[in-house]
């Protein structure tokens, strides 16, 4: 019930697509692009499979480089991956102690919920699907219900294994269907026996942890209102070696049309299930992100919770066997129709196409009213007159969109609000001089995301002059209030599964290029000109407009150079000291934990890295 990669047989072809979104396009990678297309496809997927099993064995830092290389990971990727093992080793073992206190937590459950394992199943090897069943079977919570597909399968060993299943345990129910109707098909069939409160989903090779479904139900227990709860995930061979964990933030609205972020572990409110129609046919391949979409459509947005940690292991083993191009596309072409049906409830017009630089990934671009509202620029100079003039000429000149006042506004960031005030815009935008634009899209992209509904801040991609990254977004993070995300990246990097990519919401983003309404702006106080926040004013203006409801977005498709590089000041450390202070009196605990980043990463995104549960950085042997 995975999105993306196809499966290994032809008549499995809409059973076990899995994600090929997160390999990298490094220039190896790019390389193997330009080939491909005069590579047979059989060729193609016996020098992938071959390249996977023969670098298998190699110490993990050279398979990481040479997956890196081959474009099979990403750089960030490569990078959590290298830590992931003693990750696993600090974080993720059950000890005795451990184990006690989950049992003693299931006791004190006043009504347990029961939740319902949905799998489909058609011809997997039976060993894999062996495993999946005992992983159910092995829970520390008991209150499930393993419900089962059988779509015609022509294995005789797969109806051997779900035979001795079902007489093995009481909880496990197999509905045999006659005919094979695909994965959505057989989907609904093993939702048609579920009774629990809540399904989850897992595909017929894959593996649950095995506090799974207790850490689902703790949720369910301490959240009543939850609708939708999804886990962090990561992949497992036949050694049951485990590898690629994506760490996902908490929800971010505005990234699942790029991406299945719910994916595994995805678990539902079965009435919720029921009400929007189950699994849709027509959309196999792609049918778990089409279900995702529209259970989220429906659900309140603090109905869905996210669960950072790793409680679902996709059979990677599966996935690698062979690669059916015509499966792929398919499988992306139905999640591109999904996504599309998402967006075009709030925004007819939308048109949802390929992510530029991550084909299998999806970026959606809002409409802009043909009398397009007008923007005001307040440009804050610290320049020169004549630089000022040149810079803003400059900035005229490199944009398509038709209707927009720039003003320019003198001194430190904190007059921002007289300038609002004098502006005669519906939308603002806070620009810092020194900053060009690289593609005459940037303004309108960044106005597409003002306009809609829920929208507070919009922030673009930064550049430095070198093709670096400089602002990506902002995480709040503790005692040092504020970290830029990815800075220092290449600007064609992906980031962390596609993060610097893909449009998502972030706390905060950079005050030298945010948009918002002009009213929203007025509403919650603009920038504060007399708390001494500044040069966190910015972030604090984010945080206001999430306490209002607001929900800030990042888009990589605005894209600007900054030409004016950072002048250190004698003075900056002592000012940033007090403006740390500031910020802590005025948000306290707000500023500890970032709902968009998952606690399992570090929040210094220099360098990505992981942490244990005392919030340690964990770096591998023989750094």
């Amino acid at each position: 019930m995975n999105d993306l990669m196809p499966s290994d047989k032809p008549r499995r072809e809409d059973w076990t697509a899995r994600s090929t979104a997160a390999r990298s396009v490094s220039p190896a990678g790019r390389l193997l692009q330009t080939v491909r297309p005069y590579v047979p496809p059989g060729c193609l997927t016996f020098a992938r499979r071959g390249f996977l099993r023969l670098s298998a064995n190699l110490p993990r830092r050279l398979r990481a480089g040479l997956h890196s290389f081959a474009g099979l990971t990403l750089p960030d990727t490569a990078a959590v991956e290298e830590a992931y093992p003693a990750w696993i080793a600090q974080h993720d073992r059950l000890d005795n102690s451990r184990l006690r206190q989950i049992l003693a937590r299931i006791a004190d459950f006043g009504s347990p919920p029961l939740i319902s394992v949905i799998m489909p199943v058609f011809n997997p090897d039976p060993a894999h699907l062996s495993a999946a069943i005992r992983s159910v079977e092995q829970q520390l919570y008991p209150h499930w219900q393993l419900c089962i597909a059988d779509d015609a399968s022509t294995e005789p060993a797969v109806a051997a294994t779900l035979r001795e299943a079902e007489a093995r345990d009481p909880r496990t129910i197999v509905v045999w269907r006659e005919r094979n109707g695909h994965i959505s098909a057989a989907s609904n069939s093993a939702l048609s026996c579920a009774t629990g409160a809540f399904v989850a989903l897992l595909d017929h090779d894959d593996v649950l942890s095995p506090r799974a479904l207790y850490e689902v139900a703790a949720r369910i227990v301490d959240h009543p209102g939850a609708d939708i709860i999804y886990s962090d995930e990561d992949h497992i061979d036949s050694s049951g070696r485990r590898s690629h964990p994506y760490f996902k933030p908490g929800w971010n609205p505005d990234l699942i049309p790029g991406h299945n972020l719910i994916s595994h572990l995805g678990v539902y409110r079965r009435a919720l299930v029921e009400r929007i129609g189950g699994f849709r046919i027509g959309f196999e391949g792609s049918q778990d992100y089409d279900l995702a979409l529209r259970a989220v459509a429906e659900a309140r947005a603090d109905g869905i919770v996210h669960i950072p940690e790793v409680l679902y292991h996709w059979r990677q083993d599966a996935a690698d066997r062979t690669f059916s191009q015509a499966s792929h596309d398919r499988c992306v072409r139905n999640g591109r129709r999904a996504v599309q049906h998402f967006v075009s409830r709030h925004s007819p017009g939308a048109i949802v196409m390929p992510a530029p630089t991550l084909p299998t990934f999806t970026r959606v671009i809002y409409p802009v009213p043909t009398d397009a509202p007008l923007v005001s620029i307040l440009v804050a100079a610290r320049d020169d007159t004549n630089a000022v003039a040149r810079g803003i000429d400059v900035l005229s000149d490199r944009t398509d969109y038709p209707n927009l006042q720039v003003l320019v506004r003198r001194g430190e960031m904190a007059s921002a609000n007289a300038a609002v005030e004098a502006s005669n815009g519906s939308l603002i935008l806070l620009l810092n001089s020194g900053i060009e634009a690289t593609d005459s899209g940037w303004l309108r992209e960044m106005v597409s995301h003002a306009l809609r509904p829920g929208i507070g801040a919009v922030g673009a991609k930064l550049i430095n002059p070198n093709g670096t990254v400089r602002h990506a977004g902002i995480t709040v993070s503790g005692n040092r209030i504020a970290q830029y995300q990815f800075p220092g990246r290449l600007r064609s990097d992906p980031g962390y599964f596609g993060h610097l990519q893909l449009v998502r919401n972030v706390t905060a983003v950079s005050g030298a290029c945010l948009m918002l309404r002009r009213e929203t702006f007025l509403q919650v106080g603009g920038l504060e000109d007399d708390r001494g926040l500044e040069p966190f004013d910015d972030v604090d203006l984010c945080l206001k407009l999430m306490e209002q409801g607001y929900r800030n977005v990042w888009t990589p498709y605005a894209e600007l150079t900054w030409h004016q590089p950072p002048e250190p000041n004698p003075g900056d450390a002592h000012r940033m000291h007090r403006a740390a202070l500031a910020m802590r009196q005025r948000w306290g605990r707000r500023l500890d934990a970032d709902p968009y980043r998952n606690p399992n990463i570090s929040p210094d995104r220099a360098r990505l890295s992981l942490v244990s549960r005392r919030h340690s950085e964990i770096v591998p042997r023989g750094r």
